[in-house]
């Protein structure tokens, strides 16, 4: 049920314990848009709005006209004008010179200022009820407008054809065409969300089944639990002062429940964090408002909310975790993520959350421009209300199109889901004392308290299980990745695709945010990514590439290929669900399941926003200017060569970031065919063998991507010292 907008005089009273009556008075003043007549044979069409799946291939012919299609969304647009002033006012929060500095607003405030003229909205609902939709009503920001109806009438109003598919045999539903509506409502639409019901996909990466490259080391597979984190990454210091999280509140967002609270329970009191941290709970919420929320129960993706759970409350042991779920929606695209609607409703709610994770993602190609723009308005919301908001970067190299696949085909791209200027992209590394011959150095071969065996800081490289891994086909005895007599084209790769893969740490430049691709999943045509914010211009090693770059920031976050993993206590036997990667939770963690992926990163990284909103007794809302104005500190022009994370427990003990310097998340690669027939090769070079690596160039080897000094598309500014990052002077304070 949706909160409608509030007089004009009561939000100016509500205003101005936040701005200024002078902002108000300048922000009301709105004008109509809509001003000629709605003519249904004049339309504007949105491009980039059709899935890459709906081919004639998949085709299996229109749904019945009747097909009730239910929380269909319209994308509201503001003037320029008020566009503008909201953008300027979401930097204005992170400026402290500025009188708007960290003057969080509400939903309804910002519908208020900065939304839609309610003239325009009357005359758009006007015209839906005209065409047989029922409309529930706006968003309080303003910015949506759910509506009901059938496939019949999305068909005539929106000329939009919903066909049934078939993928890879699994049965499926998705608009055929861009969507159309009369070009009078133009100013007020910014976008129809495609009719689908695809999912994005987990940001988690099952356990590897074999350790690769095949080495020994004095215990084996080595599971890194929450005494790990607390060593390697300094929270320890943090915790013995009472930073813990105490009165903070992590939300995770979620398309499904736990599979049993027991397992975090369990996960806790094995790690030791029971008893110190006695406030730590988690609580599970389907939150209704804005638009309909269901209880998902639990189904396939239970293994992430267990992941995020769990791995939150090892950062911020004494902090309360929130998972708020909903059901899938199966007619709004990119927003009928489950994850979406809850963080949907939280936000247009009375009292928002102040800190975020989310662990799933799709390229932006994949998206769409309509859903990107759906992502973009969603966690600019959040910024706007005071919300630090971390996002998994992916699990697949710089090929975010090619998700879970033995090689990529679709060229360079990153995940939508992770790439806006209003989020924390969090990126992934893996440990690497194997390839150093430093286990020993780092590790216990045998289990100390809490199951702790880690010594320190431990050196880092990018999480990368492919073949073209430069420091595995090193490693393996190999010169190159490529050509025929490449590691990826060898017996030891190809075998039963042992190192064949797209499961890595994911980085790049923004690319498809915008506009439509001529190729499905390809970045191209008139594609266009994010403008680069101006806090990431000028770091050290980022590109002057005009776009936004991720990741931001990494943790570790590798699946065993160089024999670390991350135990978690998740007891799900179903295999249907779980294809095998559950096990029964018994006191000794050595026996859970085993993950990785940058599913894992992002919620530690929000349990670190946690403690640092703990310390300094504030909201921060979007903490990447600081995080980039820290970085900019630490590396200066040059770098900073005593906080090379190859040092390892040689790096300065004031370092707040280390700098990832050794090896790459580069992937191997194949043209694009469809039925046998070659679509195309991008961003692949292949020497001459069948498989190539994902590369800038097809022409030249350019990997996509190796670590430098400073930011790179690997790892980002790098990996942290909580205690300096959280303790560092730059993080604004609470008014005293």
């Amino acid at each position: 049920m949706f909160r409608f907008r509030v007089p004009s005089l009561v939000v100016c009273t509500l205003l101005a314990s936040a701005i200024s009556a002078t902002a108000v008075a300048q922000s009301t003043s709105k004008v109509s848009l809509v001003r000629n007549r709605i003519d249904d044979t004049k339309t504007v069409t949105f491009r980039g709005n059709v899935r890459p799946e709906a081919t004639a291939g998949n085709d299996r012919g229109a749904v019945d006209e009747s097909m009730p299609l239910k929380e269909m969304r319209l994308l509201l647009a503001r003037s320029p004008e008020s566009q503008a002033a909201f953008d300027q006012y979401l930097q204005d929060l992170q400026n402290p010179k500025s009188a708007n500095f960290h003057k969080w607003l509400t939903a309804v405030q910002i519908g208020q200022k900065f939304g839609p003229a309610d003239e325009d909205i009357a005359r758009l609902t006007e015209w839906m009820t005209g065409k047989g939709f029922t409309v529930s009503g706006v968003s309080p920001d303003g910015m949506l407008m759910t509506f009901d109806g059938t496939a019949g009438q999305v068909q005539k109003a929106f000329h939009e054809a919903i066909h049934n598919l078939s993928v890879n045999g699994t049965p499926h539903i998705a608009n055929m065409s861009d969507p159309e509506i009369p070009e009078a409502l133009a100013p007020v639409v910014a976008g129809v969300l495609p009719v689908n019901d695809f999912k994005p996909h987990a940001m988690s990466i099952k356990r590897a089944a074999a350790v690769k490259p095949n080495v020994a080391v004095p215990n084996g597979f080595n599971a890194i639990g929450a005494a790990d984190l607390a060593a390697i990454y300094n929270f320890n210091p943090l915790f013995k002062a009472g930073i813990t999280g105490k009165g903070q509140t992590i939300y995770v967002m979620e398309d499904s429940d736990v599979f049993s609270v027991d397992d975090f329970t369990l996960f806790r009191k094995a790690f030791g964090l029971t008893r110190p941290y006695p406030f730590g709970n988690l609580t599970q919420v389907h939150p209704t408002g804005a638009v309909a929320c269901t209880d998902p129960g639990i189904n396939a993706d239970d293994g992430e909310s267990e992941i995020d759970v769990e791995y939150s409350s090892a950062a911020a042991p004494n902090a309360s975790i929130v998972l708020a779920s909903c059901s899938d929606s199966k007619a709004a695209g990119a927003g009928n993520f489950g994850g979406f609607i809850a963080m949907l409703n939280l936000l247009n709610s009375t009292t928002s959350p102040s800190i975020i994770s989310i662990s799933f993602g799709e390229s932006e190609s994949e998206v769409g421009s309509a859903g990107n723009l759906f992502i973009n308005n969603l966690y600019a919301l959040g910024a706007a209300e005071g919300a630090s908001i971390f996002v998994s970067s992916g699990d697949e190299g710089a090929a975010s199109s090619d998700a879970d696949r033995v090689n990529a085909t679709h060229g360079i791209a990153v995940s939508g889901f992770t790439s806006t200027p209003n989020n924390v992209s969090v990126g992934g590394t893996d440990y690497g004392d194997t390839f150093l011959g430093q286990t020993a150095t780092y590790f216990s071969a045998t289990d100390g308290a809490n199951f702790q065996t880690a010594k320190s800081y431990v050196p880092e490289i990018p999480w990368n299980d492919s073949c073209a891994s430069q420091l595995i086909y090193t490693f393996s005895g190999f010169a190159s990745a490529v050509g025929p007599n490449g590691f990826c084209n060898s017996p030891t790769a190809t075998t039963n695709d042992a190192f064949l893969s797209t499961a890595s740490g994911s980085g790049g430049p923004s690319g498809c945010a915008t506009g439509a691709p001529t190729t499905a999943g390809v970045v191209g045509g008139t594609c266009a990514g994010y403008a680069k914010p101006s806090w990431q211009a000028g770091l050290l090693g980022n590109p002057a590439d005009g776009v936004r770059d991720i990741p931001d920031v990494s943790l570790f976050a590798a699946n065993g290929v160089w024999n670390h993993f991350y135990a978690v206590c998740f007891s799900d036997t179903d295999t249907a669900r779980t294809e095998g990667d559950a096990a029964p939770c018994t006191a000794d963690p050595s026996t859970w399941a085993g993950f990785g992926g940058t599913s894992v990163s992002s919620p530690i990284w929000a349990g670190i926003q946690a403690l640092v909103n703990q310390r300094t007794g504030t909201v921060q809302g979007n903490p990447n200017p600081v995080l980039y104005s820290i970085a900019n500190a630490e590396y200066g022009a040059s770098g900073n060569a005593g906080c090379n994370s190859t040092l390892g427990n040689g790096a300065n003990p004031s370092c707040v970031f280390y700098d990832v310097t050794l090896g790459d998340m580069d992937v191997n690669c194949t043209s694009l065919t469809s039925r046998g027939t070659v679509v195309g090769t991008f961003n692949c070079f292949n020497g001459g063998g069948a498989e190539g690596v994902l590369s800038i160039s097809n022409t030249v080897l350019e990997p996509a991507y190796g670590t430098n000094v400073g930011w790179d598309f690997a790892t980002g500014i790098g990996t942290t010292n909580a205690t300096n990052l959280v303790n560092n002077p730059a993080w604004p304070t609470a008014t005293p």
